[in-house]
């Protein structure tokens, strides 16, 4: 089988399908895999898809990214976002692939106030943050200037299961809204991530972290209310809710603001602002979408 640019993990999902588009659109060539092809918790099935595929990089976006799932069964998240992913690093090391491993803002406690900055202190209050901060130990051991973590927030794009399409289902529905006020970050748009990552491997920046995320923070209240203006819909009326009545298995951190300084350096600008990027996700999302688990502000799942 001949090389291609890009070998794509978890290429079905909803970043996936955003990087896979992406990479069409710049004319080069991607193999994408899923959870069939190449289960993350199986080695011989991580190097046999590195091996046969010889990719120049890999993205890896797959993941188990449930987070209140992870924190049910933590052997679970480790096996597959901490040791899954250190199986594929040394694949990509084995092979001469770069590795470009998209990671999360839950490796922070949320007790800062200024946005974090890829050098910041990491202290996951959960396991799914635990197994990614795993993840990310494994790829930034190999000390490789290709090699590089991108961390990322509140992501949300077309056809997904994602807190935006759960706003409105909720909305057009009917039903009453209520969204926590008191958990504060970065949304970003697949759309946009997509680019960004694929600027990451073209402009070769340095190894390490990088931080990705659209311009403006916000709580999960200040999201869904700007998602339903976006949809026509500012009249629906949003609740107020703490974090703690959710009563969740997982804790989450109050304030997961990222700091995008180096990448938007590296870029030469910085990622949309979110409001113009639920502009375009609106335009571009399908009526007939999955049906959505509650987004994180409402108690569900994550990216």
């Amino acid at each position: 089988m001949a090389p291609v640019e890009f070998l794509v993990t978890g290429a079905r999902g909803q970043l996936g399908r955003a990087v896979m588009s992406a990479i069409a659109g710049r004319g080069l060539a991607a193999t994408g895999v899923g959870s069939a092809e190449m289960p993350l918790g199986e080695r011989g099935a991580i190097e046999a898809a590195v091996g046969t595929h010889r990719p120049r990089c890999v993205l890896h976006l797959a993941a188990a990214t449930n987070v209140d799932g992870c924190e049910l069964d933590p052997l679970g998240a480790y096996r597959s976002n901490g040791l899954g992913t250190a199986w594929l690093a040394e694949s990509c090391a084995r092979h001469g692939a770069g590795l470009v491993y998209v990671s999360t803002d839950f490796v922070f406690d949320g007790k800062a106030t200024t946005p974090y900055p890829v050098d910041a202190a990491v202290a996951p209050l959960s396991a799914y943050g635990a197994s990614k901060r795993l993840g990310e130990e494994a790829v930034l051991g190999h000390g490789r200037a290709d090699f590089w973590v991108v961390r990322t927030s509140w992501v949300f794009g077309p056809g997904g299961r994602n807190f935006p399409r759960a706003i409105l289902d909720r909305a057009r529905s009917g039903q009453p809204l209520r969204v926590v006020t008191d958990q504060v970050g970065r949304p970003t748009c697949t759309m946009d991530l997509a680019d960004a990552l694929l600027d990451l491997w073209q402009r070769r920046g340095k190894g390490g972290i990088y931080h990705a995320a659209n311009t403006g923070a916000c709580s999960w209240h200040g999201f869904a209310v700007a998602v339903l203006a976006a949809a026509g819909l500012g009249h629906v009326p949003v609740g107020e809710q703490a974090a703690a009545e959710l009563k969740r298995p997982a804790p989450r951190p109050a304030y997961s603001v990222l700091d995008t300084s180096r990448l938007d350096l590296l870029r030469g600008r910085p990622l949309p602002d979110f409001r113009d990027a639920i502009r375009r996700y609106l335009d571009l999302d399908a009526a007939a979408a999955p049906p959505p688990s509650a987004g994180d502000g409402l108690g569900g799942k994550r990216y």
